[in-house]
């Protein structure tokens, strides 16, 4: 595969930034480049993983849940992990995701219901890979009791929460996705299959490429991992006005407040700026003094 072909793959979520053609191909290397180097997959502990980029927290461990995908489905959103209960099997997108390669397999026999396509980044399981690669990224790698490291996914396939080709079967959809479906005597029932993440070293038939991670299909009664994932963070933003971080909102949190905005106190941290700018203007000023001030009285 030529340089264009990756970076056409690679663009992922950031198509609308690069312009795909091959005179300006190595800016979308660059545009992900940089949005890699600034990426950050932060252990909350107690396995939990925060991705930065999607906002998402990730279960550390893989492989706690597993079956069909109604059933993992099931599991997972009836799943209380930490105190949480809002677990979920990550998204993913359909076949006509822009930032995936054409159906990538040696033969296209049953074209319509197990595609493989690699260099995705429409999906949340595909945009996690491809910017952290967690199949190698030590986050997800533990020592067992024999010393040996060990990793909290399987180089498997995961069920996602998404139905292939949004649950119609194309056989009976014809002509909208301007082929004829040529599996030989379908009846026009195939529409529970889902998309899935591999990690099992898939080789792609456009270029010499081993072990790539790929997105493809299966009919949903069969047995796979699924991974859980939550939006957001696992720790909650400060809490507004609460300058000295100690879940109050009071006359003390006023007097710092009023210390940075006359200059006598210099920072503030990240958390001191997210709980004191309460008009959200990026900084200190007698407008978050009023909001705070209305606050401490009761008038907000």
């Amino acid at each position: 595969m030529q340089l264009k072909d990756i970076g056409n793959r690679v663009c992922g979520k950031f198509a609308g930034k690069c312009l795909l053609h091959s005179g300006i191909a190595v800016f979308c290397f660059l545009a992900i480049f940089a949005t890699k180097s600034a990426a950050e997959l932060i252990d909350r502990g107690n396995g939990l993983i925060y991705d930065s980029v999607q906002d998402l927290t990730w279960m550390q461990n893989a492989q706690v849940f597993y079956g069909s995908q109604s059933s993992v489905e099931s599991q997972i959103e009836n799943h209380v992990y930490m105190g949480f209960d809002d677990w979920r099997l990550p998204t993913s997108t359909q076949g006509d995701d822009p930032t995936c390669s054409p159906d990538a397999r040696y033969t296209t026999e049953y074209e319509f219901f197990y595609e493989h396509r690699v260099y995705c980044t429409g999906g949340e399981m595909e945009m996690l890979t491809a910017l952290y690669d967690p199949w190698n990224n030590n986050l997800f790698k533990y020592v067992d009791g024999n010393g040996r490291v060990q990793r909290y996914i399987n180089r498997t396939r995961y069920w996602t929460a998404t139905p292939y080709r949004d649950a119609v079967d194309p056989c009976i959809n014809y002509p909208n996705y301007d082929v004829e479906c040529t599996i030989e005597g379908d009846n026009g029932d195939r529409t529970n299959f889902y998309w899935q993440w591999g990690f099992t070293g898939f080789k792609d038939r456009y270029g010499p490429y081993n072990n790539l991670p790929y997105k493809t299909t299966l009919e949903q009664g069969n047995g796979r991992y699924g991974w859980a994932v939550r939006d957001g963070d696992v720790i909650p933003s400060a809490l507004a006005g609460d300058m000295n971080l100690d879940g109050l909102v009071n006359a003390a949190d006023y007097l710092i407040l009023n210390q940075f905005v006359l200059g006598v106190r210099t920072g503030p941290t990240q958390d001191e700026l997210d709980a004191g700018d309460m008009n959200n203007n990026g900084g200190f000023d007698t407008g978050d003094l009023v909001i705070h001030s209305r606050t401490v009285l009761g008038q907000i």
